[in-house]
Formats: C-alpha cells, sequence, structure tokens
C-alpha cells in the first residue's frame, strides 16, 4: 500500500510538527537583542506596561521560557488547526495534514526577534478562527462566539498590525447567519481586552484612552506595504510560493465548491476571508516579520484541499518543497 502524503494520519503529522518547532527553538539566538520598548516609558498617560512591551520584556529578561511557551503554543495551535479541518470534513478525507503545514509555514518566522509575540497571535487567531466555526450551529451559539471574539480582541494588544483581522467578526456573524443577540455577545468580547487593559491603566493613574491612542499611532506608523521592502530574498520567495499554493488552493475550492457539504463550504469560504484580512495585513504600515505568522493560520488550513485533489506524486512534491523551504529557512537564517 502506497504512503499518501496528502492523507497523513496524526502521528507523523504532529511528529513533522514537533521536529520542526525543536528546530526552530534550537535556531533562536537568545542573545539577540530587542527594540525598545513599545509603552512611551516618560508618558504619564501610561501607568502600566502594556501587553505587546510586557512581551518584549519578558522575552528580554527570560529568553529561554519564552522558548519553551513559544514551542507550547506553536504544538497547541497547530493541533488545533488540524482538528479543525477534520470536525468539519473540510476536505471530504480524513487527514491532519495541516498539522505540519501549520509548521512548515510558520518555523521560519520564530527566528525573528520578537517570535514570542509572533507565536502568540498565531496562537490567538488560531483560536478566534477555531471557535468562529464552532458558533456556526444549529441554536445559539454564545459561549463559543464569545470566547472567539476575545481571543480576536487580543489580538492587537499583542500585535497593533492586526487591527484589519478585527473585521474577522463580523464576517463569521454574517457567513454564519448569526442572531443579533449573538453579534451583542461577540462585540462584547472583543472590546472586553481593549477596555479591560485600559480601565487598568486608568486605575492606575494613567489615561484612559492611551491605550487606544498608542495602538492606532502604532498601526499608522510607516509606509504602506513597508513589510515587503524589508524582508531578505529568501523570505520573500517563501512568500511568494505561499501565494501561489494559496491561490492555486482557492481555484481549486471555486472548480469544485459543491463537492464538500453547506456547513463545510461556508466554514471554508470563512477561512478564505480571514487569510484575504491577513494578506492585508501584512500590506499595513505596522506589519513586521512576525506579523507573517498570522498567514500561517489560514494557509495551512487551504492547501491541503488543493493536495487531496491532486495526483500523490504532485502533492508529495508540494509538501516537500515546503518542508524544504521551513528546513532551509531555519537553518539557514
Amino acid at each position: 500500500m502506497k504512503f499518501d502524503i496528502a492523507r497523513q494520519p496524526l502521528i507523523p503529522a504532529f511528529l513533522t510538527l514537533a521536529a520542526l518547532t525543536a528546530a526552530a527553538m534550537w535556531n533562536i539566538d537568545v542573545a539577540q537583542g530587542l527594540p525598545p520598548a513599545a509603552t512611551p516609558a516618560a508618558d504619564p498617560a501610561f501607568a502600566i506596561t502594556l501587553p505587546e512591551a510586557g512581551l518584549r520584556l519578558f522575552q528580554t529578561a527570560h529568553p529561554l521560557w519564552s522558548k519553551w511557551i513559544a514551542a507550547l503554543l506553536l504544538l497547541l495551535a497547530g493541533t488545533a488547526i488540524g482538528r479543525t479541518g477534520i470536525r468539519y470534513n473540510l476536505y471530504s478525507v480524513s487527514t491532519c495534514l495541516p498539522i505540519p503545514l501549520f509548521g512548515c509555514l510558520v518555523s521560519g518566522v520564530l527566528l525573528n526577534d520578537q517570535f514570542l509575540a509572533a507565536t502568540l497571535a498565531a496562537a490567538l487567531l488560531t483560536l478566534a478562527l477555531k471557535n468562529y466555526c464552532r458558533s456556526f450551529c444549529n441554536g445559539f451559539g454564545f459561549d463559543a462566539i464569545f470566547r472567539a471574539s476575545l481571543y480576536l480582541g487580543m489580538l492587537p494588544l499583542v500585535d497593533p498590525a492586526a487591527l484589519p483581522m478585527l473585521l474577522m467578526m463580523p464576517l463569521a456573524i454574517l457567513l454564519f447567519r448569526r442572531t443579533l443577540r449573538e453579534a451583542t455577545v461577540a462585540l462584547a468580547g472583543l472590546l472586553l481586552p481593549g477596555l479591560l487593559v485600559a480601565y487598568i491603566n486608568w486605575g492606575a493613574g494613567g489615561s484612559f484612552t492611551a491605550l487606544f491612542t498608542h495602538t492606532a499611532a502604532t498601526f499608522a506608523d510607516g509606509p504602506l506595504a513597508g513589510l515587503f521592502a524589508s524582508l531578505p530574498l529568501q523570505e520573500l520567495a517563501v512568500l511568494g510560493g505561499m501565494a501561489v499554493l494559496d491561490l492555486l488552493s482557492g481555484l481549486f475550492f471555486l472548480s469544485d465548491i459543491y463537492a464538500v457539504g453547506t456547513k463545510a463550504r461556508l466554514i471554508f469560504i470563512f477561512i478564505i476571508g480571514t487569510l484575504l484580512l491577513a494578506a492585508l495585513t501584512l500590506c499595513g504600515p505596522a506589519a513586521d516579520a512576525g506579523t507573517l505568522s498570522l498567514l500561517a493560520v489560514p494557509s495551512a488550513l487551504m492547501l491541503p484541499f488543493m493536495m487531496v485533489r491532486t495526483h500523490a506524486p504532485v502533492a508529495l512534491l508540494f509538501y516537500l518543497l515546503l518542508l524544504g523551504g521551513a528546513l532551509g529557512g531555519v537553518f539557514l537564517h
């Protein structure tokens, strides 16, 4: 019996993710310096350290702990992505291929100087996407849609460049036909993290609006699409290859759109919308190398749709190219 890479079972899929994670963690330079903290220390409007700056400070003070936390987040996020594909039967076959694909797409991102924030952002986006999909159910899905929006609301606190990703909430409500009451609960979950940090800052003697003005200023700081000018040629090639494969997967989905059930079809459309929002985020002024981790989440769910529908040697070729690119990015960094 021939082994079909597109119908990869759980154990080899998870072991591949674990190996890529270990390789990335091993090659991270813990002695590298970080940019200055994001919170202006001398500004009286800030009485606390904002989450984005706190992550930088923690990574600088505890680099080894940061590597362990980042590795755990990566493994949990990859497993959650794989379970999402199986639970909603997105590919019409049972496969854990999204798990190693996520590792291939995100491992090179971890080598930037803010690997902890990049991994946490990917994990938050994964949990948000997973719970929005769970909210697509008969009856009310208050719990799932609240938790999804809560995770999504935390995302700009970790990476201000991720502000466009907040549009995932109205997209999920419209696609999954949620009620006005569920939309109200989702909005409450989305606003809660920011309001909580702003309230704590105000209670400690700072300004209530400081968080929002600082996040907006950070998001708008820099030229549009400045990330692409700063990336090395090797990472641009990987990003271009990922874009081509995502486009092919989208075309495969459009040509075979009625081969999956209605629920799986709408969830896949939601994943495509998430991918477009992640691509829009990369074009923002504040995007950096760590923001690329957001693109890995929807891409890992999209690519298997194409790979299970191509011939096994072609799928194996695509897989080996992605795996080779990931290993090259890790060891040749």
